[in-house]
């Protein structure tokens, strides 16, 4: 008995030694375990981390490499690669000088074709206020078709259409100013702009503009609008101006239709028979100042077929032209012009004035310090006309 109990003891003993080996080889297999999964998850983040930063390196690498082609590039297109050809309002661009006219010694004519590109700008002009101008491009049209012009005539007398006046801005390549010259002549009809431009003492763009030659490239930028009217809400027309401050008057004459064919002479009554007379359109009247003695005027000559001249051919009765002396408006010419409103007789009338401020001033009152409108005064204010007969130009 005692025998059998020892064997007893002794087996539990074995027994409970191989539990506790197969307890630490338990053990001793989960710490093996989860040290290699610990070292797999480093490797698996620290490889991870590793293209990570592969990833934001060559991110970096190509946008230098971008950086770099257009530093490279831009200023290449820049110094090597003409500019845009194009005229716009508001980017200047280097044309060429198609001609170049001495009318006086003191004006020169240059002419500068439009690309075509740049036409639109003037088929369909802006107004000062930056909205589209309704400029009667159907009739335009109508007018390179004789038949359907005359078809059309009734109801074009019929449509509001408007005219707008613009100009052109010449910079000097030497010193960074800028100057407004007016074209004489309807660019939409011509394909350029021709211009008069006066030298005058210490005029930095009058001398840049004389020394041009034909071929030769010349700074501009434009159309810009002057002033737009509507010449059917009126039945008369007055414009004066001196000097080369006829060149907004030549440009609306030159896009104005007439009513009458053209006469063989190029001088005008000054009225017309009532019969004759299509009050659709307006009556006009030019009053132009001459040239001081010993100047010549070159405005009354037959070389461009926008001076006064070929507009009196075109208009026949309808335009009227006074040319007055030197210096101040006089009272006597403004007051038979406005016969018709002195009277009271209800017409609608319109006075553009393009003078100098010391000659504006006593016709019709300044212009503002911004060149706003400003009050009429002066004789035309004598004469009961107010802002709605009158605008000033500069």
């Amino acid at each position: 008995m005692l025998a059998l109990s020892t064997a007893r003891s002794t087996c539990t003993r074995c027994t409970r030694k191989q539990r506790q080996l197969f307890s630490k080889s338990e053990i001793l297999t989960k710490r093996v375990l989860s040290r290699q999964f610990a070292s797999t998850s480093k490797s698996t983040s620290s490889s991870s981390t590793s293209s990570d930063g592969t990833t934001n390196r060559s991110r970096w690498f190509g946008r230098r490499i971008a950086i770099t082609f257009l530093g490279l590039t831009i200023p290449t297109t820049y110094f090597f690669l003409p500019s845009s050809p194009g005229i716009t309002p508001h980017l200047y661009s280097d044309q060429t000088v198609s001609c170049t006219k001495t009318i006086s010694p003191q004006h020169k004519l240059i002419t500068v074709d439009i690309p075509s590109k740049s036409i639109e700008y003037f088929m369909k002009p802006f107004r000062r206020d930056g909205s589209l101008a309704n400029s009667g491009i159907e009739r335009q049209q109508s007018q390179q078709d004789q038949q359907n012009q005359q078809n059309q005539q009734g109801e074009d007398d019929k449509k509001e259409w408007e005219i707008v006046i613009q100009h052109m801005m010449i910079k000097s390549p030497d010193i960074q100013i800028e100057r407004p010259y007016t074209p004489i002549n309807d660019p939409t009809k011509d394909d350029q702009v021709r211009m008069v431009v006066k030298r005058v003492r210490g005029g930095e763009v009058g001398r840049v503009v004389h020394n041009l030659k034909d071929g030769d490239q010349v700074g501009i930028r434009g159309p810009i609008p002057t002033c737009s009217i509507f010449p059917n809400r009126y039945d008369k027309i007055i414009m004066i101006s001196t000097g080369t401050a006829i060149s907004p008057f030549l440009q609306l004459l030159s896009k104005l239709p007439s009513q009458h064919p053209p006469n063989s002479s190029s001088i005008s009554t000054p009225t017309a028979a009532p019969s004759t007379v299509n009050h659709s359109k307006p009556q006009l009247h030019l009053i132009h100042s001459l040239p001081l003695e010993g100047r010549e005027d070159w405005s009354s000559s037959n070389i461009d077929k926008s001076f006064i001249p070929c507009l009196q051919d075109k208009f026949g009765d309808q335009l009227k032209v006074t040319r007055i002396n030197p210096g101040f408006i006089p009272k006597e010419t403004i007051i038979n012009s406005l016969r018709d409103e002195v009277k009271g007789n209800k017409r609608n009338i319109l006075v553009l004035i393009c003078l100098p401020p010391m000659l504006m001033r006593p016709l019709c009152g300044d212009m503002t310090p911004n060149l706003g409108q400003g009050p009429i005064t002066g004789i035309l204010g004598e004469l009961g006309l107010t802002n709605d007969n009158v605008w000033k130009l500069e």
